[in-house]
């Protein structure tokens, strides 16, 4: 409470604790807003008013003062537009840069905002890109990600193998946003950073830094130098224009004629830097490695990309994940339309649909089977939340096998492998736990209820295995599927995501499928599934197939 009357504020709330927001009430302009102890904490080392709306009004007072007013229609049209709801009635602004009291309607968040930051939408909507694997849809039949280590980009050869995780390598895609460390090859300097943008252009900052500093000296000389003095911009000229009165500095466009026929318009600083632009986008298709294209590397995205109005040329398999295009999208939950640039569509909010303010690895896409079970009574539906996400509602679930068992369970329970409390049997059944007893008399280590992990799953971050049997390097993972568990639609997908995780993390993989049960069509020379009957059980015969597949 001290800090409280240190900061002139008084608490609405008890204290909820350290991870919580807490709603305080500004003893100076009465406004009520919610805020973390450590922002609380921090404040108190500020030199300005702890309040945000008093913080805000004296910032408007002090450098506003060329915005223009708002009407309160507009305000109101604002904080509707981007989830908010008023806390106090709405009025005209005198001043655009004045803050307005909000309420998220997802999450009952109160703050003092600007018009500008409400543009924004709470930080409960953010979508930040997943630093994990759990976050992308395999695609089906393979486990393959875009692995640093397999890509071939120039990035490889400034890898610091001595300071780096041999693990980090192996399981860093692309497009990860982890730090690691690098080596300058051309200076020998020691840096880190992220992966994604050394993926995009591996660079030094302290070579970058000294290029910059001899290039703005460069840039200087050549505003002092026509082009007539310098001959490779002379020998490629093509303008009317005398080249004695134009400087190599200049920044308009101008026509030259490189040695391949080719006209670019180009500044002359930029052609005498990179020479035709042409010429080098060729050069670049043909050598060097090919760069990863959207459909590779985010496959949620490219899921959506509009099939008739990008003509045929733009595909997600020949357009990149940054690249600058604005193209048109659809939507498949509300067939809604709408144009974007592709760069964009990872960036800021990462809406999956901005009609339905879904959001891009929400747990519908990344595991649609655990998604299926989702209680549509929820305050949101399974495509607004992550699969590990913290709610501020408790989630209700629908058994998938009997819908008349119904419970409550947090989000990262369930992406855990917690399975319907009803329906969980206590150990294994009696026929599994036969084919369990055949594999001990084969196999030399075998376990059973083993708990996978591997930062390449791509729908959970660990699945139980029902026996696992281990031989020199390989492990073999052997699922058997009973009927009764194993016949709704999304125990299907689940199955057929937990095979992939476990292909993509290097297993054999062997599904003993009840005979009702359809295929999982998992197209891998790793996988094998073989037909079983529960009236009439085989496990010596079963071993006896799975060990003759492995060679033994």
């Amino acid at each position: 409470m001290n800090m409280l009357a240190e900061l002139r504020m008084d608490p609405v709330t008890d204290f909820p604790g350290n991870n919580v927001r807490w709603r305080t009430r500004c003893r100076d302009c009465a406004a009520e807003c919610d805020y973390r102890l450590a922002y609380l904490l921090e404040l108190t080392t500020r030199d300005e008013p702890a309040c945000r709306r008093c913080h805000w009004t004296r910032w408007a007072a002090m450098y506003g003062g060329g915005a223009r007013p708002v009407s309160a229609q507009d305000v109101a049209e604002c904080l509707d537009r981007n989830g908010f709801d008023p806390v106090e009635e709405v009025r005209e602004l005198p001043n655009g840069e004045l803050p307005v009291l909000t309420r998220c309607r997802q999450c009952g968040m109160q703050s003092a905002q600007r018009l500008g930051d409400i543009g924004w939408g709470c930080t409960c909507t953010r979508n930040n890109p997943s630093n994990t694997n759990v976050a992308a849809k395999p695609k089906r039949g393979s486990g393959k990600k875009n692995l640093l280590g397999d890509s071939g980009l120039p990035a490889l050869e400034w890898w610091d193998r001595e300071v780096n995780d041999e693990a980090d390598l192996k399981t860093a895609t692309v497009r990860a946003t982890r730090s690691c460390h690098w080596i300058c090859p051309e200076c020998g300097h020691k840096f880190q950073k992220a992966v994604y943008l050394m993926s995009e252009r591996p660079e030094c900052p302290v070579c970058e830094k000294k290029r910059s500093a001899e290039w703005a000296l460069e840039r200087e000389r050549l505003k002092r130098t026509p082009i007539a003095d310098i001959p490779e911009l002379m020998a490629a000229w093509a303008e009317d224009e005398d080249p004695r009165f134009v400087m190599a500095g200049s920044h308009g466009l101008r026509k030259f004629a490189c040695s391949n026929g080719h006209r670019p318009r180009m500044s002359p600083s930029l052609f005498l830097q990179t020479g035709c632009t042409f010429c080098r986008t060729n050069a670049g298709k043909a050598e060097g490695p090919p760069r990863p294209m959207l459909r590779q590397v985010l496959p949620e995205i490219a899921s959506q990309w509009h099939p008739t109005k990008n003509g045929t040329k733009l595909t997600p398999d020949t357009v990149t994940p940054d690249s600058k295009r604005t193209v048109w999208w659809l939507a498949e939950c509300c067939g809604y339309e709408w144009e974007e640039q592709v760069k964009s569509r990872n960036k800021y909010k990462r809406q999956h649909c901005p009609q339905c303010q879904t959001i891009l690895d929400s747990l519908g896409w990344v595991d649609p089977g655990l998604a299926a079970e989702w209680d549509p009574a929820n305050p949101l539906t399974p495509w607004h939340v992550r699969p590990n996400a913290q709610t501020s509602f408790m989630p209700a679930w629908i058994c998938s096998v009997d819908p008349s068992h119904r419970w409550e369970a947090a989000l990262s329970s369930r992406s855990n492998g917690a399975e319907c409390p009803d329906c969980r049997e206590s150990g294994k059944s009696r026929i599994e736990l036969d084919h369990l007893s055949a594999a001990k008399t084969v196999f030399k280590k075998v376990r059973s209820g083993a708990v996978a992990r591997d930062s390449v799953f791509a729908t959970r971050k660990s699945w139980t295995i029902d026996i696992l049997i281990e031989r020199e390097d390989t492990r073999v993972a052997v699922e058997y599927d009973g009927a009764y568990w194993h016949s709704p639609e999304p125990k299907r997908l689940v199955d057929q995501r937990k095979t992939l995780d476990l292909l993509s993390a290097g297993y054999k993989v062997v599904r003993l499928r009840e005979d009702s049960l359809p295929s999982l069509e998992v197209d891998s020379p790793e996988y094998l599934e073989i037909r079983v009957y529960s009236t009439a059980p085989q496990p010596d015969r079963v071993i006896t197939e799975i060990s003759e597949w492995l060679g033994q």
